[in-house]
């Protein structure tokens, strides 16, 4: 077994297929290698620089962590998951090698250039063993596990009964609010569309962007902005994952009007709903929660058994399923460095490092003259 950083994407690209099969195995879509490797293209921070870990056997790949890295104000070196916008890319472990594998992510991180102060573990379930096996596997000293945040992530599970049984565990006054709104969508002439070819995506992504950033608007800017480089992202993952089902983009939709919108990413019959939107000035016809029923009927119908609904606590996830399991974000830090406790921490590693073995060498010597001092000194 084998793990590298990888720098580069050309590199990283011939990775690819068998990580996307690992993705499928561990029913993760978020860290599908095709948005990983579109962000780490059009959306790489401009001072962040590629440090992927892939761990390899033979012909597998058997685990992978795509992190970038990035210098802080104070001079550490941080490492954080790639393609923050999708806010959940797990490290893909094979499921039955674990901790041999976190051991070797641990360890290929501690020989990085630059060597990580921070390593940043967002949207892993709560009690998750992957910080601390990624932990072990470095040198002594180890870092420390911080664990400084956790939200819900809500989960729509389809395995027993597919749609109808979990819209008959629904209640009654949903059911009925869900059917009334439903016919006065159709009535106005709407109608519910599933796009997974890369081309109908791609046309429909500046309708969607419009209700993205309505909705974004409408909680003050909370969010990242659907920008030229959100949008090249998502178009180059709908080009990857062109007529796979693994990108789709749910739409509320008559000729020439887009009025709500679902972004939908897809692996092992896992499906998450990415992003959402949809026009205010309908807002009495409930467009946005016709089109989030009607995306979790498809997926039951193409064979999914849990649809997510992201993290955050928001009503209309309550309304759709009572399972919100705790995740939670973690940190790595090294040699002490949260919380601060000398000014000398502010130093990058390598400086760190030199100065102690500057301080070592003077208490040693220190130690040498006092000893002679005291041996030569006459009896009080």
């Amino acid at each position: 077994m084998l793990a590298r950083v990888v720098t580069d994407l050309d590199s990283l690209e011939q990775f690819a297929p068998r990580w996307d099969a690992l993705a499928v195995t561990c029913r993760r879509p978020r860290s599908a290698p095709a948005f990983t490797l579109a962000w780490y293209r059009h959306a790489l921070p401009p001072n962040g620089r590629i440090r992927a870990v892939v761990v390899t056997d033979e012909n597998d790949v058997v685990g992978t962590a795509p992190f970038y890295v990035v210098r802080t104000k104070f001079g550490f070196y941080q490492y954080n998951l790639a393609v923050p916008l999708l806010f959940g890319l797990e490290p893909l472990f094979a499921p039955d090698r674990v901790e041999e594998i976190a051991a070797a992510v641990g360890l290929a991180l501690a020989h990085a250039d630059p060597v990580p102060d921070m390593v940043f573990l967002d949207s892993l379930p709560q009690g998750s063993s992957w910080p601390a096996l990624i932990g072990d596997g470095w040198p002594r000293p180890r870092p420390e596990l911080v664990s400084p945040h956790s939200f819900p992530w809500s989960h729509v599970h389809l395995d027993d009964g597919g749609f109808e049984g979990w819209f008959q565990g629904r209640s009654a006054k949903f059911r009925q609010h869900f059917r009334y709104d439903y016919r006065r969508v159709q009535a106005a002439g709407f109608e519910h569309k599933i796009s997974v070819d890369a081309r109908d995506i791609s046309g429909r992504l500046p309708d969607f962007r419009r209700l993205y950033e309505a909705r974004r608007a409408s909680r003050d800017g909370a969010g990242p902005a659907f920008d030229d480089r959100f949008e090249a992202v998502v178009a180059e993952s709908a080009d990857r994952l062109s007529g796979t089902g693994r990108l789709r983009l749910a739409t509320i939709e008559k000729p020439g009007e887009v009025i709500a919108a679902d972004l939908i990413v897809s692996a092992g019959g896992h499906s998450s709903l990415w992003y959402t939107g949809f026009d205010d000035a309908w807002a009495h016809l409930s467009p946005n929660s016709v089109c989030t029923v009607l995306s979790i009927q498809h997926a039951a119908q193409v064979g999914d058994t849990v649809y997510d609904l992201g993290s955050g606590a928001y009503a209309y996830k309550a309304r759709l399923t009572g399972d919100a399991p705790t995740f939670e974000s973690s940190l790595l830090v090294r040699r002490g460095l949260h919380p601060f406790h000398t000014p000398a921490q502010l130093l990058p590693f390598g400086a760190r490092q030199s100065v102690g073995r500057a301080l070592g060498r003077f208490k040693q010597l220190s130690k040498s003259v006092v000893g002679k001092g005291v041996a030569s000194s006459p009896p009080a």
